[in-house]
């Protein structure tokens, strides 16, 4: 999905003594290729709102979907990957990589061949949404088995400084091409959507030619040099663990329910995808200016601000259409400073993740999972929000407010554990490192 894999904490796998190495260049193509056709399942919401005229609601269900089979594939992609290994074992990390990729370029099939073989619908009636969901439940879990091997490709044989700044610049390369590939798709989202998602094929058709110069196995992931680190990057990690999957939970929540409150704020549908854009390209500018900068490193502020800023941004993209004039104006700030906390967010847990001791990584699988369930609970909120209306429990014109007291409830309450838990463990200035 886009997911945004977490490049600190991958699924462990099998790795064989893999002397030779994998040029940087083609991990991060192949990861910029990869992440651009995350849009299937990061941007199938304008698709689905547009041209299968879904509704709020089947929207926050699709993102459950979305969610929970991205935990499956996650948590199952170490497990079955070893299992592999026992019954073939000569076969080849590089090999499974194929085989992933043509999994996922043929399932980018599945809505246009339904499209053309199935009998179109009458007019004023919306295509057949199955194929949707097909794609979508089959799609989404093979991303959390893709995004851990990636990663061991990443990181396998590299340490320290060397390995954070490779790391930093592949969060920029997925962030940035995931930018790209959004405002790609805004020809496509009126009426469009499965030939948007069968163009997404070719970009796994270059992957597979791009895997030509990796190597057969990623190298293994190798430990720092024992060094001193203070002892607050410990607590900083803590805390940046658990404002993740909030943050995810925030964003999953928002996620689906900008298409109606673009169209609500009389944006024309050929330009959602670029309104939606303005978060993913803060959260670039974000990792970049976090990369060149080492004035945050183990400091509390970061942890402090990032869920403010992340919170008011969802706030005015909630409620921006309640402010006539200004809610273009007061959505695109509320997408920047939204995109802004994200990445502050996954900035910080990956950073002190790779400080604190690479040995991390063997804790992937349910990392990942952890960011699934930000991932579900976001529009099961939505869910429980719009059955609020259905029922008559609260006014259509109430679910916004509903919506984001929910998440944000939730989400003040994780900010209010983390700090309460650094609290009683150190005792450092709120704003310095201890």
């Amino acid at each position: 999905m886009h997911t945004s894999p977490s490049p600190a904490d991958a699924s462990p796998l099998l790795h064989v003594n893999a002397p030779v190495s994998t040029p940087v260049a083609s991990t991060l193509l192949f990861t910029a290729i990869n992440s651009a056709a995350g849009v299937a399942t990061s941007g199938i919401y304008y698709l689905t709102d547009q041209t299968y005229g879904f509704t709020r609601t089947e929207n926050y269900a699709l993102g459950v979907v979305i969610g929970v089979t991205y935990i499956a594939g996650a948590l199952g992609a170490g497990p079955a990957l070893r299992m592999l290994r026992r019954i073939a074992p000569a076969t080849s990390t590089r090999a499974v990589l194929v085989a992933v990729m043509i999994a996922m370029g043929l399932l980018c099939l599945i809505p246009i061949l339904a499209m053309r073989l199935l009998p179109a619908p009458s007019p004023g009636t919306r295509p057949d949404a199955w194929p949707i969901w097909l794609f979508v439940t089959l799609y989404s879990p093979i991303t959390g088995v893709l995004w851990p091997i990636v990663e061991s490709y990443v990181s396998g044989g590299k340490r320290g400084h060397v390995l954070r700044r490779i790391i930093g610049w592949w969060n920029v390369t997925w962030s940035g091409s995931l930018v790209v590939s959004t405002v790609a798709l805004a020809p496509f989202v009126k009426g469009a959507a499965a030939e948007a998602i069968a163009a997404i094929t070719l970009a796994h058709l270059v992957g597979i030619a791009l895997l030509a110069t990796f190597a057969r196995e990623p190298q293994a992931h190798l430990h720092d040099d024992a060094h001193t680190v203070p002892p607050v990057f410990s607590k900083l990690l803590v805390t940046f663990r658990m404002l993740l999957p909030m943050s995810y939970l925030v964003s999953t929540a928002l996620t689906p329910f900008l298409p109606s409150q673009f169209a609500r704020l009389g944006i024309a549908a050929n330009l959602f995808t670029v309104f939606g854009s303005v978060w993913l390209l803060s959260r670039v500018a974000c990792f970049l200016m976090m990369q060149q900068s080492s004035q945050w490193h183990g400091r509390w502020w970061p942890a402090i601000a990032a869920p403010i800023v992340l919170l008011l941004g969802f706030g005015l993209c909630v409620l921006a259409h309640l402010v006539p004039g200004f809610g273009a104006g007061l959505i695109v700030l509320g997408l920047i400073c939204f995109g802004l906390g994200m990445a502050a967010i996954y900035c910080g847990a990956i950073y002190y993740a790779m400080e604190v001791g690479s040995a991390e990584v063997d804790a992937g699988g349910a990392h990942e999972a952890l960011i699934g369930v930000g991932y579900t609970a976001g529009p099961l909120c939505g869910l429980a929000a719009g059955a609020l209306v259905t029922f008559g429990l609260v006014s259509e014109s109430a679910l916004e407010p509903v919506l984001l007291a929910t998440v944000g409830g939730i989400a003040v309450l994780v900010a209010i554990a983390t700090a309460r838990r650094v609290a009683n463990q150190t005792r450092p200035s709120l704003l310095t490192a201890a």
